[in-house]
């Protein structure tokens, strides 16, 4: 091989050498770029002794921690409480999954492991802890940029990053994962407060939209399309087909707040989903113009529901003149309601 020829082939091993040494001595603040990179092969064991490998996790975002049971300067515990927030926060995406990876396996006994999970209450369907092979999990820290050199696997480092992997297994984000206290030096909880914003955002991006939101989006939907149908046979004086189009409105909105009362009562029991999580880059007049119409919706939805069902039986009994007086009030708002339910997922999903 000639010189130039080695001099050109040295040149791309240089620059990626490069690359790769101020990956690893900065952390990767994955906010302002998109990552790509591949995430290694693993097989490990959950606290029931079953093997997990990187191929099951396929078809899931998983945000991942690696962090020591016996943590020397107690941050690996806050670290887990950064989890443990975001597994009631993303309860509700069921292709997320948390993963915890301890990074002494041969000190941090399953026993113990399980000690910990449940200290934080951890949901073995939401948040996996593995342990195994100290070197499949070297290898690991190392393909996420959260290790470099042989010396700082001796020294037990722990990460206080929280890595977010996309559906294929390529590692998307890196995340300041240790929320700060008035002890620590530095800290800010602006900065920390800013990560988990755009790491929920990360995860909004490739997690698929939730089942039951764009379900009841669709409800809603479906009753707007029903009202103005009944309203407008009502005008040609189909009195039997506006009769079916407003009962089946009836039944859809019923549908719908069984449904709305659900995904919000048990499977997020009762946690909000904020706008600003959802869409923490959106300008502040898209936030306000969002909490008005959200307002106004909840606000009109209560009084709709008697209005809905008093205006049914009323026209049910016969009683046209009693029906017509009512209606007035009912359609509008509940057209409004019905509208305003498919405006706030958008906003809050989509936009």
């Amino acid at each position: 091989m000639s010189a130039s020829t080695s001099r050109n082939t040295s040149i791309p091993t240089l620059i990626l050498a490069l690359i790769t040494v101020l990956a690893v001595s900065q952390p990767l603040h994955a906010t302002n770029v998109d990552l790509f990179y591949p995430v290694a092969d693993f097989t490990l064991k959950d606290l029931t002794g079953q093997p997990i490998s990187k191929a099951d996790l396929y078809g899931k975002v998983w945000i991942a921690s690696f962090v020591l049971v016996r943590c020397p300067d107690g941050k690996c515990p806050r670290v887990t409480q950064t989890m443990q927030k975001l597994q009631n926060e993303l309860k509700a995406r069921e292709d997320v999954l948390l993963v915890t990876f301890t990074i002494d396996p041969d000190r941090d006994a399953p026993g113990e492991l399980k000690t910990y999970a449940d200290g934080h209450e951890a949901d073995p369907e939401k948040w996996l802890f593995l342990t195994g092979s100290e070197d499949t999990i070297d290898q690991l820290m190392r393909s996420v940029y959260l290790r470099a050199g042989e010396g700082a696997r001796a020294a037990k480092d722990h990460a206080l990053r929280l890595v977010v992997v996309d559906k294929q297994g390529k590692m998307r984000g890196s995340y300041i994962g240790l929320k700060p206290t008035t002890g620590d030096s530095g800290a800010d909880d602006e900065l920390f407060d800013n990560e988990m914003k755009r790491l929920r955002q990360k995860v909004n991006s490739l997690a698929s939209p939730a089942i039951l939101p764009a379900f009841n989006a669709t409800l809603n939907a479906l009753s707007g399309c029903l009202l103005v149908l009944g309203y407008l046979s009502v005008r040609r004086r189909w009195l039997r087909i506006h009769a079916a189009f407003m009962l089946s409105a009836l039944a859809v909105s019923t549908v719908f707040l069984a449904s709305y009362l659900y995904f919000h009562l048990v499977i997020k029991r009762g946690v909000e989903t904020r706008f600003a999580d959802q869409a923490p880059d959106a300008a502040a007049w898209v936030g306000y113009l969002y909490y008005t119409i959200l307002i106004s919706h909840i606000i009109l939805a209560i009084p709709t529901v008697p209005l809905a069902l008093g205006s049914a039986y009323l026209g049910l009994r016969g009683r046209i003149l009693g029906h017509i007086r009512l209606v007035k009030w009912t359609f509008p708002i509940w057209l409004y309601v019905s509208i305003t339910g498919v405006v706030v997922y958008w906003m809050l999903y989509r936009l």
